[in-house]
């Protein structure tokens, strides 16, 4: 899996956030779980709150910051030069998660390894819309992050 994934992480803010490798390792430890066998990059983008507030008010209509986006690629009919597959983007508030690390009991880290897990979850297609879909969803993130 070493060469499978390829993450890109942009940052747009001056924040200081975990490093690269960080992030690789937890997406490999994610979607070697996910029996991921293809090729596949995503996109970590960090963003600041009034970024997040502008993307989450006009792809979601919620008018309010997020911690994380995600966006789905898999699906699309994209053409990639590369010949891995585009899984999608992934934009990441380090303002508020630092804020709201405290309030969920966990380590800065720590919660970056969950909000990560999570929005691969979401790539892949999981949701929390109803009550089965999101103990499904739930039961797999504990599962990656105890593995």
């Amino acid at each position: 899996m070493e060469d499978q994934v390829e993450v890109l992480l942009i940052k747009r803010v001056k924040r200081r956030i975990p490093s690269r490798k960080f992030f690789l390792r937890i997406t490999r430890k994610t979607l070697k779980l996910l029996k991921e066998k293809k090729k596949v990059t995503v996109a970590f983008i960090l963003i600041s709150p009034q970024e997040s507030r502008y993307l989450n008010q006009y792809w979601r209509k919620k008018n309010k910051v997020a911690l994380v986006l995600s966006f789905p690629l898999k699906d699309s009919s994209f053409p990639s030069p590369s010949p891995r597959q585009l899984l999608g983007d992934i934009f990441l508030c380090p303002e508020i998660i630092k804020r709201e690390a405290p309030h969920f009991h966990l380590s800065l880290h720590d919660f970056y390894q969950r909000l990560i897990v999570h929005s691969l979850l979401h790539l892949y297609g999981y949701t929390h819309q109803g009550e089965e879909d999101t103990n499904r969803m739930e039961r797999l993130e504990r599962k990656i992050i105890n593995n």
